[in-house]
């Protein structure tokens, strides 16, 4: 985990400087290919391949066969030999007669006629042929393994793995990080395998729904749509009835006038550490919280991934909440401006380890804070609320998410 100066991440916040949506996912898409690829071809037959060749190229190997290859002539070799006899024998008078006229074969006979036929032989010619020639080492096995170690050698690909290879860098982040859980909310229903549609301890004791008797809103089951890849949990204006926790008397029904949704991940997924991050809108209606945090099997400590309170469309808030040894809340909250919530999609996220807790916004980070509550295992939270006088023409309101990923540090 790389952290940051507090002078950077506080000049980030001050002048909201970081790169556009867009841009970020094209460069970590290109940044995943590439290393998807770069895997991929680390286990190749061709990879494989030249590296054997390199070894054997390194050893010198083709060099003593072109330096023995060199010294090898037709002159003086066993064929050279061979031939030499066998022109001697055809220019002998025995021979000669022989051929002329027949007869008796004779051991000088019998010789020329084996020799004959040896220097006749395709074999021997070829041989002959190949002890005449300039071209030698062309000829060898191993000019061919020195042709195909040069053409790997000098090949874009092998070039451009072992300069990732030799400066593997540039993939250290993707390499840090383990993928533990992630929803592209691509399917025509949202998983209830990876989501709870109801507060965590609301499913664990109760398997129903629950607000708080303070709430406007009724938490329920449909209040999420799903298109386009996209979620949408939607705040409405509308009568239900309801669960509501009250500190005095526990869950009573209640009558709430407005609905939302609440989805988590407490039943699948809980981290010490780790790294969050979804992609979202929202609507800026006044009146309308949306939230994503991050929580224990206490109320407290809360890590907010981001906190929309306000109508303004151009910031959005971290928050930390503890506990102090008074019992009174601590509550350490930051604001990141320069953007457009209700117009476009930020990819918003935490990093945190049993140091440090950094929030950040399309991967730069605005808030770094000390982590002084460690070792709490953590859950996923997306939700929608009613938190005070709403203009009730500005409604349906949404929160949208296009993806959600979470990341386990690689010990």
């Amino acid at each position: 985990m790389a952290v940051p100066s507090r002078f950077k991440v506080f000049a980030n916040r001050l002048f909201g400087s970081f790169k556009d949506t867009e841009t970020v996912e094209a460069i970590r898409s290109a940044l995943q290919n590439e290393f998807n690829e770069f895997l991929a071809y680390s286990d190749s037959a061709e990879l494989r391949r030249y590296r054997e060749l390199a070894e054997w190229f390194k050893s010198g190997e083709h060099q003593k066969v072109k330096t023995e290859l060199k010294r090898l002539t037709y002159k003086g070799s066993p064929e050279s030999n061979t031939e030499k006899e066998f022109l001697a024998l055809a220019k002998s008078k025995e021979v000669k007669k022989y051929l002329e006229k027949g007869g008796d074969i004779t051991p000088a006979i019998s010789r020329y006629m084996d020799l004959k036929k040896q220097v006749d032989s395709a074999e021997f010619q070829n041989r002959k042929q190949y002890l005449l020639s300039k071209n030698k080492f062309e000829q060898n096995e191993a000019f061919s393994k020195l042709t195909e170690y040069q053409k790997l050698h000098n090949s874009d690909k092998i070039k451009w793995f072992l300069g990732l290879e030799k400066d593997s860098s540039k993939f250290n982040e993707l390499r840090e990080w383990k993928l533990e859980f992630y929803d592209d909310f691509d399917s025509s229903a949202l998983d209830h395998q990876k989501w709870l549609t109801k507060f965590f301890w609301g499913d664990a004791l109760l398997n129903k729904n629950y607000s708080f008797t303070t709430d406007k809103q009724n938490y329920t089951d449909k209040n999420f749509e799903l298109k386009d890849s996209v979620l949408r949990i939607v705040t409405r204006k509308e009568k239900s009835e309801g669960l509501g926790w009250d500190t005095k008397f526990g869950f009573v029904p209640k009558t709430y006038d407005y609905t939302s949704g609440v989805i988590n991940t407490g039943h699948v997924l809980r981290l010490k550490e780790g790294k969050v991050e979804a992609k979202i809108r929202l609507s800026c209606c006044p009146g309308v919280t949306h939230a994503f945090y991050l929580v224990g099997n206490s109320v407290l400590p809360e890590i907010d991934i981001f906190i929309k309170t306000d109508s303004k469309p151009n910031s959005f808030t971290g928050a930390y909440y503890t506990q102090k040894s008074n019992g009174k809340i601590s509550k350490n909250i930051s604001s990141i401006g320069g953007v457009k919530c209700s117009q476009n999609f930020y990819i918003l996220g935490v990093e945190w380890n049993s140091n440090f807790i950094i929030w950040s916004i399309n991967g730069t980070p605005y808030k770094i804070e000390k982590n002084i509550t460690s070792d709490v295992p953590m859950y996923l939270v997306f939700a929608s609320s009613v938190n005070s006088k709403i203009d009730d023409s500005k409604l349906p309101a949404y929160m949208e998410i296009d993806w959600v990923r979470c990341w386990s540090p690689l010990k």
